[in-house]
């Protein structure tokens, strides 16, 4: 009975630091991409598209989750569920951003050794934002995964030196000590796994923000054309936007 109370405080002393990790995750995130019309209206969607005359997306708000689009003179923002929040009245003033093509800003005669570094410089920019994006989410992920798990191998230690010094009774010491050994072995070993993967992709992602730095580029770029909406015979001025 007792060895049984003992594995139940390790159960709870070694995923309790997981749970409060994917609650607190969980809050901060948002659930999904919002747009605030003109008129302050706001539609929770999941947008699919954005397109420089118009966002398709998924209407959250109705049951079947019913595909829409809505064109860009009608909106005033858009919250994506990254934390981006895009305001599309004041996007005049970012101007357009000037295309390039490939390998347009690569020294051919001195191109660099390492095959990253060579896929970075003969990138051109829009390809560039989007290994940024790649690069950046798995070094989050990386920093998020190496905290879990150094909470989990923490937890297990704690618990487990406790559980052995609880009592006189073998089973104590015998559950106490695997779990202290166990906990710290696989916490510390996948949170040093994850803590690597975070720093080797954040070296790349500093790399590619580095090259558009270079190219005086910016990480978001905005793209905005005079267009014509036949349905209402009204013009308007719309967007693009790469992130």
């Amino acid at each position: 009975m007792q060895s049984r109370k003992l594995l139940i405080i390790s159960f709870f002393s070694i995923f309790t630091p997981l749970l409060l990790c994917g609650v607190l995750h969980a809050q901060n995130a948002p659930k999904n991409d919002v747009i605030l019309k003109r008129d302050s209206t706001r539609i929770q969607a999941l947008i699919t598209q954005m397109t420089n005359e118009k966002i398709n997306y998924r209407d959250l708000g109705t049951a079947d989750s019913a595909k829409s689009y809505i064109y860009m003179d009608l909106v005033a923002k858009v919250y994506l569920k990254s934390g981006k929040i895009l305001t599309v009245r004041d996007s005049v003033l970012a101007g357009p951003t000037p295309p390039d093509s490939v390998g347009q800003y690569a020294d051919m005669a001195n191109l660099p050794t390492n095959e990253f570094e060579r896929s970075v410089v003969m990138a051109n920019s829009d390809q560039l934002r989007d290994k940024f994006r790649y690069y950046n989410d798995k070094a989050i992920d990386g920093k998020r995964g190496a905290i879990i798990f150094t909470s989990i191998g923490a937890a297990s230690l704690i618990s487990g030196l406790i559980i052995a010094n609880s009592g006189s009774e073998i089973d104590n010491k015998k559950i106490g000590n695997s779990l202290a050994i166990a906990g710290t072995v696989v916490g510390g070993g996948l949170g040093l796994l994850t803590f690597k993967n975070h720093k080797k992709n954040s070296r790349k992602a500093k790399v590619v923000q580095t090259e558009l730095e270079r190219r005086n580029q910016p990480l978001t770029s905005i793209k905005l054309s005079p267009s014509y909406n036949p349905f209402n015979n009204s013009g308007m001025l719309a967007l693009r936007l790469s992130f």
